[in-house]
């Protein structure tokens, strides 16, 4: 029963009023009011018949323009992929295979979710090989001259000027982190945005897989201009995010710290500034006074004299856009700190994050008022690019903050912030429509929310969160259809739809898109774990060992010593039990070896040392990989198929555990005294329950768990070693009221009373 089973087969910037912020705190009291999410879903279809038919559209936006041709089958493409640029090969419309990622959640009128955005992957990735192989069967033609018409926000990085040689082969460790020739800022907001061209570049290049080409341009004024010094930031910070290496960690503070203070030297130099009393009021009337919309207080009109003689002091004077331009840096910079900060996991790391979210707060803030001030004529005093920035910003510290735990939270609301989840949800949107340099970012925000959410709690989230998130894979893919970043997160969507093939396909993409470049490492790791982790749903348990070994080679990969143990887990899954202990064996040391322990390191670390208590004569009694999926919440996302074969595992392994207690119980009633002790098999026991449990909820078999949650809570007592089973326990309690409509017997919010770390996953679950 241990065997695996078969898998299954320059842009000219026109003010829109949706975009506008002015009407934003009206608009979030109507939120407040509505239960709707942030997305329209009742425009969904509309909105992806516009988007397959404008597929060729998609295609011109793309750095490597290709022709308008149909995809090939998905299940065709291989997985190394020629990213040359063929020509002149032409495809039938058969070729083109809808998508179709099948949602079995038991949910009216939500059987299947259709995921148009991957039809632009294949167009863009898959069919580039099989131009190749078509073009070697045919004879050689000159190349034609390709021409496009392409929209205004198109860019021709034909004609760019030649990278420097230096600047692209250097590495980012080594950038020169003085602050050097920092000065005033007074251009105006048409001078600004053309000004930044060069950033809004880069950020193509960096969502287009071209990494390098992004660091080089960021780099040219990463030591006086601060929107340079954030581009590296943002780059150093999305891969600290993707590898959790301390030393990339390291980096990414370093450089946000130089961005905060090429912005903060700026604002100094200038000239203009609030008077004191203005400041001091405003500060006392955003603390004291109650306002319910989660924005900034607006302060009246007011005349601000400034010695700088491009501005009037005629009627109502503003802060200079440079200034508010540096301010939103600043604050850009406090706030991806503050996220590193998050991933810590630790009060110390939790309360750091809450003061450079308050820092990042206040900065924007000053921004914020000087915007409403504005009134309807901001586009005059403000570029496109620091609107957004506030959009992106604030709407991300709420989003942020409202997805903490209670006990967190309690820290951040004694540093006088309150979040507003769906305020978060409206500001970030209006920055994706706003196409501006942190549009992407913002994609990246809600992708990231959207995918941690229903993993965690797909009971809950799956069903509510996956049209906004494939609605919002969409709209990033259309402007960056190739980015490894967007294919990593259609990958996950995927799975999250039970969709496992089609999730594998899309990390191998993603995988393949960024070879040979800045990225790839990391990309790389993140893809073998999560394409070993798509094996093990599958309970092919030899190549999710494959995978694992990989990572456990990797040097700087965030957690060897969980890589070690899973490679065990699979072995044991196999029955290869002398294997299986002497990949068990070198765990405690890989622990060891890290200087800084996350809780999956612990709880690695101490399942060896409850092995190990039995000289590893129980582990016929375990099914650690299993156990795996059940700490990752996981079931969820396996099929059927495979649900019921986990269900018959688990039911030969509980009674194995019978036929040695009663094996056991039978000596004490033949042998007064005997030297062996009574059975104690409290902690495998409950184990295999809690998963059986599980794997009921997630085939909606919610009566049946009951009993198995029952025994585990009146013998919780019992339980010595293995105490992560209780917390774990209320909650699949709540999963199972959940299922029976017995909302508030729901009991999950009884496993916040244990160590923060349960209650960071409870909370988000």
């Amino acid at each position: 029963m241990r065997q695996s089973i078969p898998k299954e087969n320059g842009e000219q910037y026109i003010p829109i009023s949706s975009i506008s912020l002015n009407d934003i705190e009206s608009e979030n009291d109507a939120v407040q009011q509505s239960t709707q999410i942030l997305f329209d879903m009742g425009n969904i279809d509309p909105f992806r018949e516009s988007v397959e038919h404008d597929t060729t559209s998609a295609e011109q936006i793309a750095e490597e323009d290709t022709e308008s041709v149909s995809s090939a089958s998905y299940r065709a493409i291989p997985t190394s992929i020629s990213l040359e640029r063929q020509s002149e090969t032409d495809f039938d419309d058969d070729d083109i295979e809808d998508i179709d990622m099948d949602y079995d959640r038991g949910l009216p009128n939500r059987v299947k979710v259709h995921l148009p955005a991957m039809e632009i992957v294949i167009q863009n990735l898959g069919i580039q090989q099989e131009r190749l192989k078509a073009q070697g069967n045919t004879e050689s033609k000159p190349k034609e001259a390709h021409t496009s018409d392409t929209d205004t926000q198109d860019i021709d990085y034909t004609l760019d000027t030649p990278v420097d040689s230096q600047l692209y082969n250097s590495s980012l460790n080594n950038l020169d982190k003085d602050v050097k020739d920092v000065s005033a800022n007074y251009l105006g907001p048409r001078e600004q945005e053309e000004a930044d061209e060069p950033v809004r570049k880069g950020m193509k290049y960096l969502f287009d897989n071209k990494f390098l080409k992004a660091k080089a341009l960021f780099q040219k004024k990463n030591n006086s201009d601060p929107l340079y010094a954030l581009g590296l930031g943002a780059m150093t910070f999305i891969k600290a995010m993707m590898t959790y290496n301390e030393d990339d960690i390291q980096l990414a503070m370093d450089t946000l710290t130089i961005s905060y203070n090429i912005a903060k030297i700026q604002i100094d130099h200038a000239a203009v500034k609030k008077p004191y009393k203005s400041t001091w009021s405003s500060y006392l009337s955003t603390m004291v006074s109650s306002n319910q919309t989660g924005l900034p207080n607006c302060p009246p009109v007011e005349t601000i004299k400034s010695d700088d003689t491009s501005y009037s002091n005629e009627g109502p004077q503003f802060l200079p856009n440079g200034v508010l331009r540096a301010n939103v840096v600043k604050a850009e910079s406090c706030l991806l700190m503050g996220m590193l900060q998050m991933t810590q996991e630790s009060v110390v790391g939790y309360l750091k994050c809450g003061l450079n979210l308050r820092k990042a707060y206040g900065c924007y803030t000053i921004v914020w008022q000087e915007y409403k001030r504005m009134g309807q004529e901001y586009t005059k005093y403000m570029d496109r690019d620091t609107v957004s920035a506030i959009q992106f910003g604030i709407g991300t510290v709420h989003l942020l903050v409202s997805s903490l735990p209670p006990k967190i939270l309690k820290i951040f609301s004694s540093l006088g912030f309150k979040s507003d989840k769906q305020l978060g949800f409206a500001l970030l949107k209006l920055c994706l429509e706003g196409r501006g340099i942190r549009s992407p970012l913002a994609s990246l925000v809600l992708l990231t929310y959207f995918s941690i959410l229903s993993s965690f709690a797909p009971q809950l989230y799956a069903g509510e969160l996956m049209e906004p998130a494939v609605e919002c894979l969409i709209n990033a893919q259309k402007s960056h259809p190739s980015s490894c970043f967007f294919l990593f997160y259609a990958a996950r969507i995927s799975r999250i739809a039970r969709n496992l093939p089609l999730s594998t396909q899309s990390f191998t993409f993603a995988v393949d898109s960024s070879q040979g470049e800045w990225a790839h490492a990391a990309m790389s790791q993140m893809g073998n774990y999560e394409i070993g982790f798509n094996f093990a749903l599958q309970l092919d348990w030899v190549s999710a060992e494959v995978y694992f070994e990989k990572l456990s080679q990797e040097k700087y990969y965030w957690s060897p010593a969980f890589c070690q143990y899973f490679i065990g887990a699979c072995r044991g899954m196999l029955g290869k039990r002398t294997d299986s202990i002497l990949a068990f064996a070198e765990v405690p040391q890989l622990v060891k070896d890290q200087k800084k322990k996350s809780y999956i390191d612990i709880y690695v670390k101490e399942k060896v040392e409850f092995f190990q208590k039995s000289g590893y004569q129980d582990m016929d009694f375990c099914l650690p990989g299993l156990e795996l999926l059940l700490v990752w919440n996981a079931f969820d996302q396996m099929q059927n198929n495979a649900l019921e074969a986990c269900l018959l595992i688990v039911q030969n392994t509980l009674e194995l555990i019978y036929e040695r207690e009663k094996l056991e119980y039978n000596i004490r009633l033949h042998e007064l005294v005997p030297a062996t002790n009574p059975p104690d098999y409290y902690d495998q026991r409950a184990i295999l329950l809690l998963i059986k449990a599980s794997i009921l909820n997630a085939l909606k078999r919610h009566n049946d768990s009951i009993a198995h949650l029952n025994w585990i809570i009146d013998h919780k007592i019992q339980l010595k070693s293995e105490t992560w089973i209780i917390p774990f326990t209320y909650w699949e309690s709540g999963v199972t009221s959940w299922g029976l409509k017995n909302y508030e017997k729901s009991r999950w919010q009884c496993g916040l009373a244990w160590l923060y770390q349960n209650a960071m996953k409870l909370a988000l679950r």
